[in-house]
């Protein structure tokens, strides 16, 4: 690649991921996607899987979006470089599988840690060829977020499955044939490209926004597709009184043909909550309709947030509600 045009592309990168100029440059590849897409269905799978509690975790008021600094990938893999020793044990807590006696299986199914080193920690799916890297804490504190959990765990008489073998537990095993091979999981799995390309994408919410929290949730389907339609992922962009949105910026990023992902404005689609409480809402989604991202740019003030039980995560008591609807349905099944 030339060297001007090389120099354009690790530019434009840095917004998509916040990595430095040089980080980004070095990660670029000829022949290949300036921000390459995951190389099989099991890698994209496995990025949807932890987009989720990525999203679910984040509960506290972060400096960045979603208490990630930055995100470098590669086809293969994908590093998340976490912002604080906080977030980290927060986050690492969501995603390693534990049973708890009755049935149920708490975390991402089948993951497992492949590496404790001093990069951070490498997490995986037993059986596949997967992988995505937690960094940016100390080594020690990997260490010490996953003594924590086991400790929790222990304290309340579960069995943590990450410390088994490198194959799915009984337990993972029969709570994935109960709750996971309804249609709720094929929409997902249909749609699993989206939530890997946002990941891979995250510092967009961060270099080409004013917000102070960028936080999220899986939405239920609504009116404007066959049937239940695609998993909606409900992105609230947050900002403080007076700062201005930027929301153009943001779409034209994301729908960009060379950096961004397969969508476009979806203005097919009911109101699903009164249409003067929409009107800063943009709707994505690609033509064969499997991937909804509702981008909700809202504005609060601090006292607001102070007095929220909930912290930013939830701007009205109708999202709140629809969260655990939404919940819910995942277990049983839309309808």
């Amino acid at each position: 690649m030339r060297s001007e045009r090389i120099s354009r592309l690790a530019t434009r990168r840095q917004q998509y991921t916040n990595e430095t100029y040089q980080q980004a440059r070095n990660l670029l590849r000829p022949g290949r996607p300036p921000i390459p897409d995951a190389d099989c269905d099991e890698q994209r799978k496995f990025e949807a899987d932890l987009f989720y509690p990525i999203l679910e975790s984040n509960r506290d008021f972060t400096a960045y979006p979603f208490g990630i600094r930055r995100v470098s990938s590669q086809p293969d893999t994908i590093e998340l470089v976490v912002e604080i020793e906080q977030r980290a044990r927060r986050l690492l807590s969501w995603l390693l599988p534990c049973y708890e006696p009755g049935g149920e299986v708490h975390g991402v199914l089948g993951l497992r840690i492949r590496q404790r080193t001093v990069r951070g920690v490498e997490l995986h799916l037993a059986g596949q060829r997967t992988s995505v890297w937690l960094t940016g804490p100390h080594r020690d504190a990997w260490k010490s977020a996953e003594t924590e959990s086991l400790e929790h765990v222990a304290d309340l008489g579960w069995k943590a499955l990450w410390r088994g073998p490198e194959h799915w537990s009984a337990e993972e095993i029969a709570f994935e044939r109960e709750w996971n091979t309804g249609e709720w999981t094929r929409q997902f799995r249909a749609g699993a490209w989206s939530a890997s390309g946002l990941l891979r994408r995250l510092g967009l919410f961060r270099t080409l926004t004013a917000a102070d929290a960028v936080t999220g949730y899986k939405g239920l389907g609504i009116n404007g597709y066959d049937g239940s339609g695609p998993v909606r992922w409900c992105l609230p962009i947050i900002h403080r009184s007076g700062i201005r949105y930027r929301k153009q910026h943001l779409i034209e990023a994301i729908t960009d043909p060379e950096f961004g992902l397969p969508v476009s404005r979806a203005d097919h689609l009911d109101a699903i909550y009164p249409p003067e409480t929409m009107e800063n809402w943009i709707r994505l989604d690609d033509e064969a309709r499997t991937s909804l991202v509702e981008l909700r740019f809202t504005t609060c003030n601090y006292k607001q947030l102070q007095l929220s039980t909930c912290g930013p995560k939830y701007q009205t008591i109708a999202e709140a509600v629809e969260r655990r609807v939404s919940t819910a349905t995942q277990r049983l099944g839309p309808g």
